[in-house]
């Protein structure tokens, strides 16, 4: 995890660069799908909803929080991402709903620049290295 500056520009612009951000919601599923049959299940979408933090609540500080209401976010997140209700998260549905939650995600943020603690290789922190890139080659690593 780093310490880093992030605003609504980085994240708009990440996703406008439609290869890149493709190319890095690709790899951040594959990374999620362990058994490797091009859909994510439950246990694998646990991974990703947990990387977001949801119920973390005291500025970095993770807070018991009842089992039940974590299953309810997590089991709601997943009826998000699951646009045909058949258990299983497609590449197709991912993407979708990863680049409305990153388009909230700059919303929320705004243009005035604001620390945000990132995870190495969230999509978040792949948009403050293309935005920091951009004089370079506009290239990206999984």
């Amino acid at each position: 995890m780093s310490v880093e500056l992030i605003d609504s520009t980085m994240i708009i612009n990440f996703i406008e660069e439609r290869e890149e951000f493709a190319f890095a919601v690709r790899c951040r599923f594959a990374e999620l799908d362990i058994d490797q049959n091009s859909v994510l299940c439950y246990s694998e979408m646990l991974k990703e909803f947990q990387s977001l933090r949801l119920v973390e609540t005291d500025f970095g500080n993770d807070v018991k929080t009842n089992p039940e209401v974590v299953a309810n976010i997590y089991s709601s997140l997943l009826a998000k991402f699951d646009h045909n209700s058949d258990g299983v998260i497609s590449l197709e549905e991912y993407m979708t709903e990863t680049k409305k939650m990153m388009k909230d995600i700059a919303n929320d943020i705004g243009f005035m620049p604001i620390e945000m603690v990132l995870e190495k290789d969230s999509l978040l922190m792949k948009a403050v290295e293309l935005h920091h890139s951009a004089s370079a080659a506009h290239t990206i690593d999984c």
